[in-house]
């Protein structure tokens, strides 16, 4: 007997770590706007992907890199030729050492789909639909 497709569903979403949801969540929210910073902490903190406010700091931190690096989001208004490292310091800057000013940082860095990003974001919403 095969299990109904939510159980399957739930089951996978287990399986899959913290990053990985929050990386499917960024991008298939890029398929419809931007993204801001307070939307990564917002998907965080409401999927309970972190507990501390250290540990989702760093998962944002960590998961925007792995976006920016494999290709599939990109800073929006930001030079796109800024090194990785030089953009995650401004992330940083605005995302660690200001935090406790939200003004600071939850409209002040943006993500946006790449075009691979576009095709993989739509490739993994066929996915979940099935």
């Amino acid at each position: 007997m095969t299990e109904p497709k939510a159980a399957c569903r739930t089951e996978h979403q287990t399986a899959m770590t913290a990053q990985d949801r929050l990386r499917a969540k960024l991008l298939a929210s890029g398929l419809y706007d931007l993204v801001p910073m307070a939307e990564v902490e917002a998907v965080i903190t409401g999927e309970h992907l972190a507990a501390t406010t250290a540990e989702q700091q760093a998962l944002a931190l960590s998961t925007m890199r792995s976006l920016v690096a494999d290709g599939l989001m990109k800073f929006e208004g930001w030079d796109d030729d800024l090194p990785l490292d030089e953009a995650m310091a401004r992330v940083h800057d605005r995302f660690i050492t200001q935090y406790a000013d939200p003004s600071a940082w939850a409209f002040a860095v943006w993500l946006k789909l790449t075009e691979t990003g576009k095709r993989v974001a739509s490739e993994l919403k066929n996915k979940t639909a099935d």
